[in-house]
């Protein structure tokens, strides 16, 4: 072969040991609201996983932070403030993830005491129209679902399936405390538009949180009108269709596209997708905090 052939060859030819593609999950939770892991456990086990980049993004709450940073310090991922933020639209829950914001702004903190208030006053709403129906829960067994993290329907619905009114927590949410359900208790009554607003005060990004198929593109439109900055397209609740659906929607109105599991660690399933379900790590430049 000569030698202009051979050296073609060369460069045709792929590394025996390509560096592979550091991959970031920007949606997780720990037991700071309603997952199962603690904050360094979720950090090893991002480790394990192989992520370079992980943000932990507990609902309305981010007491997970001091003792997740140091572990991240310790194995070398990169954690990437983060929290899911509820809003209220027309009686219904929009999720937003705010991200690199300072986690000591005082306005945030301000909201996210005020709202575990709130969230804590709704669980027991919901607790007495369960009663009402005749479907009798304990408040204690809820809060000790919660355990030190902040109360949400997810503990709620442990609490049924635990008293035999459910069978199962997706059961529960159907038939009491969903959306529109006999039970179901509105939360909180921040909009979207002063959640973007919270979140750009203290110095981060706001994201809509899975939109899957339950928002409209005018939605979107209002909400990057008032100044949204990115959509999550990968998702467990986006399969491929859903997924280039919204990263089309995201290109069109100039938003950060991000992603993550959404872990929360109760079954085989979400287990599964912790590590697969994520984004390139190169994407979350914008994530970033500030300083």
């Amino acid at each position: 072969m000569s030698g202009r052939h051979a050296a073609v060859s060369r460069l045709h030819v792929p590394s025996a040991n390509p560096t592979p593609m550091r991959r970031a999950d920007l949606h997780t939770h720990t037991t700071a609201s309603d997952g199962r892991l603690s904050p360094p456990g979720l950090v090893q086990k991002a480790h394990l996983r192989g992520l370079a980049v992980l943000s932990i993004t507990d609902h309305d709450s981010i007491a997970a932070y001091p003792t997740a940073t140091l572990a991240a310090e310790q194995v070398g991922i990169e954690l990437i403030p983060g929290v899911e933020l509820s809003a209220n639209v027309r009686g219904g829950d929009v999720h937003l993830l705010g991200y690199g914001f300072d986690l000591g702004d005082a306005g945030l903190r301000g909201h996210l005491k005020r709202y575990r208030q709130e969230r804590l006053d709704r669980a027991r709403e919901i607790v007495a129209r369960m009663a009402a129906l005749g479907r009798p829960l304990s408040m204690e067994r809820v809060l000790a679902h919660a355990g030190t993290g902040t109360v949400g329907r997810p503990h709620v619905a442990r609490a049924i399936v635990e008293a035999g009114h459910a069978d199962t927590m997706q059961g529960a949410f159907v038939r009491y405390i969903g959306d529109g359900a006999p039970a179901f208790v509105p939360k909180g009554s921040a909009t979207p538009e002063e959640l973007i607003d919270l979140v750009h005060a203290a110095g981060g990004v706001c994201v809509l949180a899975h939109p899957a198929t339950f928002v409209r593109v005018e939605f979107v439109q209002r909400l990057a009108e008032a100044g949204l900055d990115g959509i999550e397209t990968v998702h467990p609740m986006h399969d491929a269709d859903l997924r280039a659906y919204w990263e089309r929607i995201a290109q069109r109105f100039g938003l950060i596209e991000t992603g993550g599991s959404d872990y929360h660690g109760f079954n085989a399933r979400d287990d599964e997708r912790f590590g697969t379900y994520t984004v390139p790590a190169s994407r979350i430049a914008r994530l970033r905090p500030a300083a």
